[in-house]
């Protein structure tokens, strides 16, 4: 719900802001793009490892949760 939120309040802002000239709505435009582009900076990124098995080998998969103990 809050991302169409700031979707919506995104695509205005550009509209009436950036290109109709309206300096509030430039400054909630700008607001919600740092927003959104300070999440997809900082977010957590899932954790990757590879490894090259050969023949014969085996693995084993363990699911710990999440950091903060939750799935």
């Amino acid at each position: 719900m809050i991302g169409r939120l700031a979707d919506v309040l995104r695509r205005r802002g550009m509209r009436q802001g950036v290109i109709g000239g309206n300096r509030r709505w430039l400054g909630i435009w700008a607001a919600v793009v740092s927003a959104q582009l300070l999440h997809r900076v900082f977010k957590t990124k899932p954790t990757v490892v590879r490894y090259e098995l050969k023949p014969g080998d085996t693995i084993v998969v363990t699911d710990l949760g999440g950091p903060d103990g939750q799935p």
